[in-house]
């Protein structure tokens, strides 16, 4: 990616916002369906079917892809503390986009540092 200026979650997270035209203030639901789980299933997606996305889009998707796995693992699985599955789950798709992006940046690439860094989330929201 030429020119590139940010970290690479932050791109994802600007990237994923332009393509679903994620607003600071857009819905959960939109046309009854869940913007964060059309995040996820994107990622998946790019995964399984490459060349679905453009190059770009592609190289972001698949910097997501340990982050999808452990989020799927851990959020989805129902492995982490319930007052961390409940601040995500409330999260809208743009904050959700943000948190994909700095699980990326914290340099998540399997389910065992997903799990240390949900662990972190839960004692960053306990100390509060």
């Amino acid at each position: 990616m030429e020119g590139k200026t940010m970290s690479t979650g932050t791109d994802f997270a600007k990237m994923v916002r332009k393509y679903f035209a994620i607003g600071a203030r857009t819905r959960t639901f939109r046309a009854g369906r869940n913007m964060k789980d059309q995040i996820l299933e994107a990622i998946a997606t790019s995964n399984n079917y490459r060349g679905y996305y453009n190059e770009t889009q592609t190289e972001l998707f698949a910097a997501a892809y340990p982050v999808f796995n452990s989020y799927l693992k851990h959020v989805k699985g129902y492995r982490i503390d319930g007052m961390v599955a409940y601040h995500i789950e409330k999260m809208s798709p743009w904050q959700f986009a943000g948190f994909l992006g700095e699980m990326i940046d914290a340099g998540i690439t399997n389910a065992y540092e997903g799990e240390m860094y949900f662990k972190s989330m839960r004692e960053v929201a306990y100390a509060a």
